[in-house]
């Protein structure tokens, strides 16, 4: 018998709606990391940078992605005394600059299980950017922009505290 006659046990593969609320974004606050909970997008931008070869033995040109520079917009819905809202008012109406401006970022994939317990987690630094306080709509929109190096790691949660471990190189 050959291995085309041979049975063939297929795979099935279990599919899975992965959930809003399992993408976590949390922002330090000096002392912890604290979730953002009163958005209502979570859209990651990935930014890529890209650079177009012409080869000359090629047809048509070639692209090739270079780096990416992540980024989050957030539409906050403004409850005053939520952690978010916060944490986050005093970039706006301090209008935070320069280093002052910086924070610490944590985005947790809690779709993603990590090889040794926890989840998948980017750590990276990062500047808060406020764009408006728009009272009518009740939102207080800022972007998280990553900068420099983003740390891929784990996450374990501990009553809803995120304790971050980088990936051994």
């Amino acid at each position: 018998m050959s291995e085309l006659d041979s049975e063939v046990t297929p795979t099935v593969q279990t599919l899975s709606m992965v959930k809003k609320h399992k993408i976590g974004l949390f922002l330090h606050d000096g002392t912890k990391y604290r979730r953002v909970k009163k958005s209502q997008t979570l859209t990651l931008s990935m930014n890529p940078t890209e650079t177009e070869y012409d080869y000359i033995a090629d047809e048509n040109p070639t692209t090739e992605v270079d780096s990416y520079k992540p980024s989050i917009d957030q539409d906050l819905t403004m409850y005053k005394g939520s952690d978010d809202y916060e944490m986050i008012f005093p970039y706006f109406y301090e209008r935070r600059t320069g280093s002052d401006a910086h924070v610490k970022c944590l985005v947790v994939f809690m779709h993603e299980p990590a090889a040794d317990g926890g989840y998948k987690a980017w750590e990276t630094e990062s500047v808060i950017s406020v764009q408006d306080l728009n009272a009518v709509d009740k939102k207080l929109n800022f972007k998280v922009l990553f900068g420099g190096t983003i740390t891929n790691g784990k996450v374990t949660m501990n009553a809803g505290e995120p304790t971050f471990t980088a990936d051994s190189e």
